[in-house]
């Protein structure tokens, strides 16, 4: 009996189990099933709200255009400029492109020119100078410095202007010069020219040139101070010649003795002439210049009368005419 009473029991109790289960589970699907259906009406108010926002901006959007239009057409009604005028304009720089497009073609057409003509075709500088310095190396194998200044005073003309310094022993660049000087001097009393032994011959003096530029008027050559010249010239020179001579003297009463006596001269020296010469540019900085012509001298001794005489034209006293030859070389300016 304890059995049969039992089974249906436990039947009724699965039987509620399964009801109950069920009640449950359709209990929590229905919960599920409403959340997912707040969630998607909480995503379809979000979607309004953007929406919404959208149309507000593509409200906003044509006013702010219309806005930047009037901005713009006021700043273009501000602008001040003719059009008429500047189509001129354009149409200027249009026809100045055409010109040299025609041009650029026209050359381009052209045989081209061989190098030697397009050289000789560039003009050739050629500086001007006011100026020249110039020293006279040959005049140091006599002792002399001598510095020259010329100044220009037209395209033809100019003014050159020598200084000189002597110093002249026999010793140093001077020595073949000075040893082959003859010095004497005019003795009063027995009226004789008596030689004696230079020891210094010193001095100074000036020359003085008005230069006249050959070829200045012919075009293409060049201008003073460069070029073919010719010069009148005077110089003038003072010169002091220090020797001495033997000859006897009495030292005691009846007692004659060779004894050297200092001889002291001073020698005037006067020269004009007329001089041809070339300058030649050297680098456009430096110029050489070469000369050649003749002088008049007369020369004559402050103690003596009269000019000297019979004296060799390598003298420094000579008297007469004699040849003028140099090479200076000096700085342009």
């Amino acid at each position: 009996m304890k059995t049969n009473f039992s089974v249906p029991m436990i039947f009724i109790g699965l039987l509620l189990m399964i009801v109950i289960s069920s009640v449950s589970y359709g209990q929590d699907s229905i919960s599920q099933k409403s959340q997912m259906l707040d969630i998607k009406l909480q995503l379809l108010d979000s979607k309004l709200d953007l929406l919404d926002t959208k149309m507000k901006l593509w409200e906003a959007k044509p006013k702010e255009l219309d806005i930047r239009l009037t901005e713009l057409n006021t700043k273009v009604k501000e602008l001040d400029f003719d059009p008429q005028q500047m189509t001129k304009k354009l149409n200027e720089v249009d026809s100045m492109l055409r010109a040299n497009q025609s041009a650029v073609q026209q050359a381009e057409n052209q045989p081209e020119m061989a190098k030697e003509e397009i050289v000789a075709s560039v003009p050739e500088f050629n500086p001007v100078y006011n100026s020249a310095i110039m020293l006279d190396p040959v005049r140091l194998l006599e002792g002399t410095f001598c510095l020259s200044y010329e100044r220009i005073l037209n395209t033809r003309f100019s003014v050159n202007l020598s200084a000189m310094a002597t110093y002249s022993t026999t010793q140093g660049l001077s020595n073949y010069y000075f040893t082959n000087q003859s010095f004497a001097y005019f003795d009063s009393n027995s009226r004789q020219y008596q030689t004696y032994v230079g020891e210094v011959m010193s001095g100074g003096g000036f020359n003085i040139q008005f230069r006249n530029y050959l070829l200045a008027n012919h075009p293409g050559r060049r201008t003073s101070p460069l070029g073919l010249y010719a010069a009148p010239q005077f110089q003038y020179r003072n010169m002091k010649i220090t020797g001495f001579k033997q000859e006897m003297q009495e030292t005691e009463p009846g007692v004659y003795k060779m004894t050297d006596v200092q001889v002291v001269q001073h020698l005037n020296i006067y020269a004009g002439g007329v001089v041809v010469g070339m300058k030649i540019p050297l680098f456009k900085v430096l110029a050489l210049d070469i000369f050649a012509g003749g002088n008049i001298r007369l020369c004559e001794y402050t103690n003596e009368k009269g000019f000297t005489k019979y004296k060799d034209w390598f003298n420094v006293d000579f008297s007469g005419v004699s040849p003028v030859a140099g090479i200076a070389l000096g700085i342009l300016k």
